[in-house]
């Protein structure tokens, strides 16, 4: 998809918009290469730039994203108000025992997300490929409704 645009806003402040699969491919590298310690990144993809303004435009869909290089996880939030059966999810991992660490789930309350939510950074870069392909939640991971916390 050539006319394919991807909105960030990274966890360290900074936004940033790529145009075209390649440019947002490494755009995908380089979030999963950041510390998420304090923050969240977030992630949109459409055919135009969103959140040019406060007036928007704004997205339908969204991918909010923690990673952390240092534990070999991440964590992955999908929104999407065209979904019925499941408009919020966050990834899950059958495998036990779970992590001891916890993923920022949003840091401007400080909340985390369940230590289930906590998969292996190369199952999230191929989620976040999948979206970008497909702009819908990636199928190749597993996940469970948003829960309230």
């Amino acid at each position: 998809m050539d006319d394919m645009i991807v909105t960030a806003l990274l966890s360290s402040g900074v936004a940033r918009v790529t145009r075209g699969m390649t440019a947002s491919i490494a755009l995908v590298d380089e979030i999963l290469s950041i510390e998420h310690i304090d923050s969240e990144t977030t992630l949109s993809v459409g055919e135009v730039e969103f959140h040019r303004s406060k007036l928007g435009p704004f997205p339908n869909h969204q991918l909010r994203i923690s990673v952390r290089p240092s534990i070999g996880l991440a964590a992955l939030n999908y929104t999407d108000h065209d979904d019925e059966q499941m408009p919020i999810a966050n990834s899950f991992n059958p495998r036990r025992p779970l992590p001891n660490e916890n993923l920022i789930f949003n840091g401007s309350i400080g909340s985390v997300f369940p230590r289930s939510a906590a998969i292996s950074i190369v199952d999230a870069r191929g989620a976040l490929i999948e979206w970008l392909e497909t702009r819908k939640r990636p199928t190749c991971i597993q996940w469970r409704p948003y829960d309230q916390y």
